[in-house]
């Protein structure tokens, strides 16, 4: 099932099963966070089950797993799981437009529900899209005092220091020991401020230099006698290298920009047209001796449309998972 993340909320979810007033265990499973909401639900004399989404479910756009299964529950007992009599894939995504402020009809709001589905998943494709959800960046400190960013990042809600956490922004205070966690003004990284002013603060953009000691006949650094005597400085650093960290944070668009929506506008317009035919556009060499026709290898570059190209342009990118050039 295919819902649309816009108001008004909550949203809300119908299923058909094959019994009347029966009772059914509905599981939604969050798979790329391994977490599950589990229902119990009964079903109408019509034999359909509905629920009501709300909390994370309208906040974010996310794909899920959605089964229904008979509830073989005794009354008293631990939930047994039947026989599944549903099972769908419940996709979450909010709309670039809304298809009810272009039609008046129901027919009309449901054939521009098709024609924004098919402008997004094309402006998708060029962009990557324009969703907001909660995501998990799972790295190892590089001895420095920052933490490059991949994704336009809006919130950091959780971090994890070697399996210990360590700041959650749903607690008062967040900071859990003696570090504040933040993003930087510029939205590219995230960096460590201490709970107890300390005053300036220079940070290390990069690993710094490892400095040796002189070695000295007055003392030894070891606790050896045979030892070299030498000794390295090293300034602390808010990541220090080979330190496991797990950042849960919200990314993306929280709100879709207006030069999208005028893009996804103009897509629809041009798909209720049919002006996205390509057959029709990019045909560079026709003859008619058996019908030989040659198409322009830019035939499935860009949207169709140059105006929709131009304004995408500046959401393109050409680094698109981090890695060593």
């Amino acid at each position: 099932m295919q819902l649309l993340r816009k108001a008004p909320y909550p949203l809300s979810i119908t299923y058909t099963v094959p019994d009347s007033l029966t009772d059914y265990i509905l599981v939604i499973r969050d798979m790329s966070e391994q977490t599950e909401l589990e229902e119990s639900i009964t079903s109408t004399s019509g034999s359909l089950v509905t629920y009501s989404l709300t909390g994370d479910f309208t906040k974010y756009d996310k794909s899920y797993a959605l089964t229904i299964y008979e509830d073989l529950t005794d009354s008293g007992a631990e939930i047994v799981y039947g026989d599944v009599v549903v099972e769908d894939n419940l996709d979450i995504q909010r709309p670039y437009v809304d298809p009810e402020t272009l039609g008046t009809t129901a027919t009309e709001i449901a054939q521009y529900k098709e024609y924004e589905n098919l402008a997004r998943l094309i402006i998708d494709s060029v962009t990557g899209g324009f969703y907001y959800n909660r995501t998990y960046l799972e790295v190892v400190g590089q001895g420095t005092d920052y933490m490059p960013l991949w994704k336009k990042t809006e919130k950091l809600l959780k971090v994890y220091e070697n399996t210990v956490l360590v700041y959650d922004l749903s607690e008062s205070p967040a900071a859990l020991g003696s570090f504040n966690y933040v993003i930087t003004k510029d939205r590219t990284s995230i960096t460590k401020d201490p709970v107890l002013d300390e005053g300036e603060i220079n940070r290390a953009e990069r690993k710094p230099a490892r400095i040796p000691l002189a070695p000295s006949d007055s003392y030894n650094v070891f606790d050896t006698e045979d030892s070299g005597l030498v000794q390295t400085i090293s300034a602390g650093v808010g990541f220090a290298e080979g330190t496991d960290y797990i950042f849960q944070l919200e990314t993306g668009y929280k709100v879709v920009p207006y030069d999208i929506q005028d893009a996804t506008k103009i897509l629809i317009e041009d798909i209720k047209c049919g002006k996205l035919d390509y057959y029709k556009r990019s045909v560079k060499r026709y003859e008619t001796d058996q019908f030989k026709i040659e198409y322009d290898k830019r035939l499935m570059d860009g949207t169709g449309n140059l105006l929709v190209d131009k304004i995408l342009d500046k959401y393109k990118t050409s680094i698109t998972r981090p890695g060593i050039l």
